[in-house]
């Protein structure tokens, strides 16, 4: 398949042998396959993997060998250290977030929210004399001062695909904040509302907001674990306003705010690491 570099960075996933260009700005076109990936565990507490245990750690890593014009690359990353906050690798004039690779649900579980990908491994791709948007974004919010730190992610562990309860895939990313911190619209939403709430006789307030870009693509964030939402739904929330009150509902052990990020584009819905709008806002602002 062949891909054309958006405004907006490109979600993909690829199976081991899948070919696909991606045409550059300049014209340019990469071609990119994907060889190898594969995962393993660093260090566990569980006594059995995938069997959850209160408080129990496992730390990973993943990798694959992507070849970019004919040029073999290795691609490694760790999960849950501090590596979780990664740099992505710029190879021929292309970015690429190396998000997840199948071989991790060999030893986790996805029980903790959506994030295994439906091949073998998944990616950002985007110029890399572009941004992942053509726009500043405004921080989610207020951001820890000298970047994310693991430890600040629940009880250290739930980061994207962190391993909650040392068993379970995490399916977004938990930052530490008190009950009541400030939410703010890290750019235009378009549409938001809860989809569930306590008001609706859930058990926690998870909110959705749209944002629709020029370029066709959709990016949707989600905020969980929400005090309250502070604006009318299915209203229109301008960059950097207030939405929200973070943190205090259902959130465990430790108060904080869980982040998604999903890209609409192409006709399908692909989840990505939260820490790829965390990485630009830290940038921008």
């Amino acid at each position: 398949m062949k891909y054309i570099a958006k405004d907006t960075l490109t979600a993909v996933e690829m199976d081991r042998g899948e070919v696909i260009e991606f045409e550059l700005a300049s014209g340019d076109v990469a071609k990119i396959s994907l060889v190898t990936t594969d995962a393993r565990v660093l260090r566990t507490t569980l006594k059995e993997l995938k069997v959850p245990e209160e408080a129990a750690r496992t730390d990973y890593s993943f990798s694959c060998i992507l070849e970019v014009n004919g040029r073999e690359h290795l691609l490694e990353r760790e999960v849950s250290t501090q590596r979780s906050f990664y740099e992505p690798w710029e190879i021929d004039g292309v970015r690429i977030w190396f998000d997840a690779v199948d071989d991790i649900f060999e030893f986790l579980a996805e029980d903790h929210g959506v994030c295994r990908p439906s091949k073998h491994a998944r990616f950002a791709f985007q110029d890399a004399t572009k941004r992942i948007c053509p726009e500043l974004l405004h921080p989610w919010c207020p951001l820890p001062e000298g970047g994310l730190r693991i430890e600040q992610c629940y009880r250290g562990e739930d980061c994207w695909l962190g391993a909650y309860e040392g068993s379970q895939a995490h399916g977004g990313l938990d930052i530490n904040h008190p009950k009541g911190t400030p939410l703010w619209a890290p750019l235009d939403i378009h549409d938001q509302y809860y989809f569930n709430s306590l008001a609706m006789g859930h058990n926690n307030n998870r909110w959705r907001g749209i944002h629709r870009w020029p370029d066709g693509s959709e990016w949707i964030l989600q905020a969980h674990h929400m005090t309250e939402l502070t604006v009318p739904e299915h209203t229109f929330i301008s960059k950097g306003s207030q939405f929200a009150s973070g943190a205090g509902v259902l959130s465990g052990y430790i108060d904080h705010s869980h982040f998604i990020f999903k890209v609409h584009d192409y006709g399908r819905v692909i989840p990505l690491d939260p820490w790829i709008l965390f990485w630009q806002m830290y940038q921008d602002f």
